[in-house]
């Protein structure tokens, strides 16, 4: 899905979201990944200007999420993860902020990295545990 307004970050985390829980995920786990979708598409709104897409799809256990970005890239784009140690807010020429942090803490693995041309691609993946059903 494109991104380019705060809006569309809330459709996007939603649709995550739904997607999650149409390939059997529980409801916790569907949260995350809606959260980790959120976070990915609001960073697209808040750092790339020209905003992005963010795709979801499954293969065998995994479901992985990436965020493609028109903006100009990171010089240390492992940077994004570090999170800001409780303090209230990043220093200058410090982190993003909190959400890259929760996206690896959400995710089983993460990968960053600038995209050949301009912008930033991070792609997340979650291992797909199935939800048990309930038997009556």
């Amino acid at each position: 899905m494109e991104v380019r307004l705060k809006s569309d970050a809330a459709v996007a985390a939603a649709l995550g979201r739904r997607f999650a829980r149409q390939v059997g995920m529980a409801a916790a786990a569907s949260a995350e990944v809606a959260v980790v979708v959120s976070e990915l598409a609001t960073n697209l709104v808040r750092h790339a200007g020209a905003g992005g897409t963010v795709e979801l799809w499954r293969e065998e256990e995994w479901l992985f999420i990436r965020a493609r970005d028109r903006g100009p890239g990171m010089v240390e784009p492992e940077r994004l993860f570090t999170g800001r140690d409780g303090r209230p807010g990043p220093l200058p020429g410090e982190s993003l902020g909190e959400g890259g942090a929760a996206v690896r803490r959400l995710t089983d693995a993460v990968q960053v990295t600038n995209r050949e041309g301009g912008g930033l691609e991070v792609v997340a993946r979650k291992r797909v545990v199935l939800q048990e059903r309930r038997r009556w």
